[in-house]
């Protein structure tokens, strides 16, 4: 068995990440706040974060992943700042800025960066949804209060945060075919 450490404080994150593993590998959390650069371009926030595993972890294999949240009618606002943003005007800000606006598209983008031992890999996934124009919902699972506002096209009336377990299991499923753990998982498949 071939073990990754994936470095990250988000337990639920790693549970995920953990169960979605091909068989012959194994999960293990290192529990570690990583710096984040302060910059725009998530390939560069990921580099960052993966250099920083390494010399926690060094010579294992490693992951780290960043997510931003960008909305196209704010400019790509908040892009790769969530967590500044979630903090300082948090959900109800967000919707006051969008109060105006037509266009309610909105996407995360995903980057997982993995060090194999010998080269950083990165896999990138981007997910187009779109905002609610109030907070709605209870159920986090464990994720992001974007969840409040943010749906997805499998089930178009509702929140992420107001699916119960058999919608969540729908848009986890929709998911799966082409994000970027499906990616980093057939890689490690070819390294078998």
């Amino acid at each position: 068995m071939k073990t990754i450490y994936f470095v990250t404080t988000n337990k639920n994150k790693f549970e995920d990440y953990k169960k979605r593993l091909p068989s012959g590998w194994q999960l293990k959390q290192l529990d570690s706040e990583l710096n984040e650069l302060q910059v725009l371009d998530g390939i560069e926030i990921t580099k960052h974060k993966l250099k920083q595993a390494k010399e926690l972890l060094h010579g294992k294999r490693v992951i780290v992943d960043d997510r931003g949240f960008f909305i196209p009618a704010l400019n790509d606002f908040p892009g790769p700042f969530v967590k500044m943003i979630l903090k300082s005007i948090g959900i109800k800000g967000i919707l006051k800025l969008m109060e105006d606006k037509k266009d309610k598209t909105a996407k995360f983008i995903s980057i997982l960066g993995y060090f194999d031992g010998k080269k950083d890999n990165f896999f990138v996934d981007e997910e187009i949804g779109f905002l609610s124009n109030k907070q709605q919902g209870q159920n986090l699972r464990g994720w992001t209060e974007l969840l409040y506002i943010y749906g997805y096209k499998t089930i178009p009336k509702k929140t992420l945060a107001q699916l119960n377990d058999k919608e969540w299991s729908i848009y986890m499923d929709s998911l799966a075919e082409n994000d970027f753990l499906k990616k980093f998982n057939e890689f490690l498949a070819s390294k078998n």
